[in-house]
């Protein structure tokens, strides 16, 4: 049986985002990459406002086409959730702050999340 998430915890300190269900209780632990010292992801509670199988990701100093399995979380999108497959590809590990304020993550772990988290659950990025 498919059990949609309820809530999404983003821990800084930790680098890892919690997914709970309609119980509160934990259904999965995911390691992530949030924002580096110098492009760092912030701290509020929010809703997954859009979510993309595919889009590009564009800034002043990057752009980056196919970002698989994003969820936005920022009204702007500029801060989102999603599968970080140049990380893998790298070999460099999640758990470490690695992003422009994004919250990234494995590719399984990602499209896990992205099948099971509907519009609108609300996140908490807390330090």
């Amino acid at each position: 049986m498919l059990e949609l998430v309820a809530s999404l915890v983003v821990d800084l300190s930790d680098q890892r985002l919690i997914a709970y269900n309609q119980q509160n209780e934990v259904v999965r632990i995911i390691p992530v990459s949030t924002g580096k010292a110098s492009t760092p992801t912030p701290i509020f509670d929010t809703k997954v406002f859009t979510k993309y199988r595919s889009v590009t990701m564009r800034s002043r100093t990057y752009t980056v086409p196919g970002v698989p399995y994003t969820m936005c979380v920022s009204a702007n999108e500029a801060i989102c959730i999603h599968a970080a497959p140049w990380q893998e590809n790298a070999g460099q590990a999640f758990g470490v702050p690695r992003s422009n304020g994004c919250v990234r993550m494995p590719m399984a772990q990602a499209r896990w999340l992205f099948e099971n988290t509907p519009m609108g659950t609300p996140v908490s990025i807390q330090a």
